[in-house]
């Protein structure tokens, strides 16, 4: 689906086989060959669904193609997308362009990431059939022809954008930020009605809560963006009330977590189960588990909790 959001931003919303059931990817009317932002997944049906897509846009010249992001539902299309529009460059983070071959496309990463989810409390067939099946997802990633670091600038829509390096949801994320306007392709760094997942992977941050709420200080006092163009669900006018909300959620989230630890010592997967219970499916249970993970991180850093062996936390 296309929806034309003004000023040059065509916003296009393609489907995710999860619970988390789309992707918004954007389609930038710029002058000199649109760029696109963001890919969806990597399958057919991606790739058929962008050829109407840029049917009904007027098939434009697509001159770049950027991810925000690694992850497969920004990022594993993006081969397909380069192929498909013959585009000239691919454009990501020279971080997140790192952690990629760790994350999705390392012949060994698989059984490791089993040994990860085993160790984080997981019983072993859902650690097979998790581990499984995120070997199964179909990634696909584009070569950057350019590399992205915070401080660098680029031009969307005629206008000059900062490129701003927001870790949290992912270590490596970038977005970017209009001098003039103040608009801002934010990925999956903040998002309305839903939290970002922000989760203690293997690949990743040390303590990605910490990264995630510098991130969002940085939203709120320093970037001030003038409306935030997400990953998924609505588009954010307001942006330092939803960082308010999400500081909040997080700091209730870390209480309930101290609070499951007064009844004992508790693995991540044994507090996910705690916080959401059986209600949740295979694939969204291992989010849980490495989100339960970065605020027990969170809560040894800040002195309220204690890894008594790896990834066993109890109360002090």
């Amino acid at each position: 689906m296309v929806t034309d959001l003004g000023g040059g931003v065509h916003q296009v919303t393609l489907p995710l086989p999860w619970a988390l059931d789309h992707v918004h990817c954007y389609a930038l009317d710029d002058d000199d060959g649109w760029t696109l932002i963001d890919s969806g997944i990597g399958t057919p049906g991606t790739a058929e669904r962008w050829r109407q897509a840029l049917a009904d846009l007027g098939s434009p010249r697509i001159r770049r193609v950027i991810a925000t992001h690694y992850h497969p539902d920004h990022n594993g299309g993006s081969a397909q997308l380069v192929e498909l529009t013959g585009a000239e460059e691919f454009v990501q983070g020279r971080v997140d362009h790192d952690l990629t071959y760790a994350g999705f496309l390392d012949p060994e990463g698989s059984p490791r990431f089993e040994r990860f989810l085993l160790l984080m409390g997981m019983p072993a067939e859902l650690a097979r059939t998790s581990a499984a099946d995120e070997r199964e997802v179909p990634y696909r990633p584009a070569t950057p022809t350019l590399r992205l670091e915070e401080g660098d600038e680029i031009t969307l829509l005629g206008e000059p954008f900062a490129v701003h390096h927001l870790p949290g949801h992912a270590e490596g994320h970038v977005v970017f930020v209009g001098r003039r306007t103040r608009r801002m392709f934010g990925g999956d760094t903040i998002l309305n009605e839903i939290t970002p997942n922000v989760g203690l992977w293997e690949e990743g941050s040390s303590d990605p809560l910490a990264d995630f709420a510098r991130s969002l200080t940085r939203i709120r006092d320093e970037l001030r963006p003038s409306v935030i163009y997400p990953g998924h669900r609505t588009l954010i006018a307001d942006a330092p009330a939803r960082v308010n909300d999400l500081i909040a959620h997080h700091e209730t989230r870390l209480d309930a977590c101290s609070a499951a630890l007064d009844g004992g010592t508790l693995t991540p997967y044994a507090l996910a189960r705690h916080l959401w219970g059986d209600r949740l499916d295979y694939h969204q249970v291992r989010f849980a588990m490495v989100e339960s993970a970065a605020h027990l991180v969170r809560l040894v850093a800040l002195g309220r909790a204690a890894e008594v062996e790896r990834f066993r936390y109890a109360a002090v």
